[in-house]
């Protein structure tokens, strides 16, 4: 039959209580009360149905069935369906369609929307040509019989979409008094909304892969800092084994040796001299043995009180330095010892900044558990510097260190100084790898 042509006027209820009538051949007609109320009913059913997914822990099957079900009940329809658009442009049956037996055709029907978008899905569907006939659309009818399915007595169907999306269809078939224009009004409620559900599914599935992607890439900066702190704590102490058994032993035997020579000498002029090469020898060593104590790696059993372990460094720095230090710590008794080390390092990295560079008088130090982590800042009244050019800066190589250890442990750190205005370093680690 021709487009158009022998086609029944119907009504389709719109916004604001009226129907449209289609092709506008017929003046507008206000609904009545039972007609309001019929809608109403049916738009919450239709609203309620979709959201009871939300509630539940139904797969998407067993829903659908459930929701084409309820569609068939508000349309007085014997079978409902919903068609699923695939990747190559064809529709196929979501499963669990109501009504339908098992051996029916209908599970095995692959419909093409037709080429440059002619196909009797494509109009009468996505373009909103379908038109009721004596409660039927018979040109859908004739498409679902030459597909297979021989019983079909009168049908409707409607876009399945969100927003501009096409996500399939949703049809229903044999109604024992032919379909409305109301039945035809709720089947697309029932499509805007399963469609809302349907993008609402796939932003969930989604947000779930990324989590998941997201722990895998959270497991790898573990596995990375692990390995790192393994291979600089490994590189730590082969230096400061060089250290010790070389370095300072063959300084050690330089200085036995010098009082050997001393002892020899008599008395002669040489001995200040000797005196003076004997106090260099020992300030050198002084200075290798504090080296030897930073870069040693952290014993492998941490400080069961970590207020007591930075006590402990700063009451060191104010024996060598002469720094009034401050302390302030708030954490729980708890923090893991992988968190402790990372604490420690960055803290025993700022001390040594503050002796070597500060010139410092005061020095303040707060620890505080926050933010599902713990933070540091650690303070002094010194010379201060220009951050931009720390980087640059002989002996500052630490700094980009504490960054770097914060932030692979999933944490920030933040350096603020300027000349003259001491120095304030801060951090925050989070309280579990």
């Amino acid at each position: 039959m021709p487009w158009g042509e022998n086609v029944e006027t119907v009504e389709l209820p719109v916004t604001g209580g009226e129907f449209a009538v289609a092709g506008d051949r017929a003046p507008r007609a206000r609904r009545s009360p039972h007609q309001l109320e019929r809608s109403h009913e049916s738009a919450l059913s239709a609203l309620s149905a979709v959201s009871s997914y939300l509630d539940s822990d139904e797969d998407l099957p067993s829903f659908f069935g459930r929701l084409s079900a309820t569609i068939a009940v508000q349309t007085r329809a014997r079978r409902a369906a919903f068609w699923r658009l695939g990747a190559r442009g064809t529709l196929g049956l979501q499963p669990a369609a109501y009504g339908f037996a098992d051996e029916s055709p209908v599970h095995n029907i692959r419909l093409p929307l037709g080429a440059r978008g002619e196909g009797v899905i494509e109009l009468l569907v996505f373009e909103d040509q379908l038109a009721l006939l004596k409660g039927s659309a018979p040109e859908l009818d004739a498409m679902w019989r030459n597909a297979g399915l021989n019983d079909v007595k009168n049908s409707i169907a409607v876009p399945w979409r969100a927003g501009e999306r096409r996500i399939g269809a949703v049809a229903v078939y044999d109604s024992p008094h032919g379909f409305t224009a109301h039945d035809l009004w709720v089947l697309r409620l029932f499509g805007m909304a399963a469609g809302l559900l349907w993008q609402y599914k796939e932003s969930e599935d989604e947000l779930s892969h990324t989590a998941a992607r997201l722990e895998e890439a959270m497991a790898a900066r573990r596995h990375l800092l692990n390995n790192i702190a393994a291979g600089g704590d490994e590189a730590r102490r082969r230096f400061a084994s060089a250290l010790h058994d070389d370095s300072l032993q063959l300084l050690t035997a330089a200085e036995l040796q010098l009082e050997r020579c001393r002892a020899d000498s008599n008395g002669s002029h040489q001995g200040p001299q000797l005196d003076q090469v004997r106090h260099t020898l020992r300030k050198v060593e002084d200075s290798l043995r504090r080296l030897l104590t930073n870069v040693s790696p952290e014993p492998l059993q941490l400080p069961g009180d970590l207020r007591e372990a930075i006590s402990e460094r700063l009451e060191s720095l104010r024996i060598r330095a002469g720094i009034e230090p401050h302390i302030d710590i708030s954490v729980p008794a708890d923090v893991p010892p992988a968190i402790q080390a990372i604490i420690l390092k960055n803290i025993a990295e700022a001390l040594n900044n503050v002796e070597k560079h500060a010139r410092a008088t005061k020095l303040m130090v707060a620890v505080e558990a926050v933010d599902g982590g713990v933070r540091v800042a650690v303070s002094d009244d010194g010379t201060g510097f220009v951050v931009a050019e720390s980087v640059r800066m002989p002996g500052h190589i630490g700094l980009v260190a504490m960054r770097e250890r914060a932030q692979l442990a999933g944490g920030w750190c933040r350096i603020e100084s300027e000349p003259g205005t001491g120095t304030r370093i801060s951090f925050w680690v989070p309280m579990s790898l």
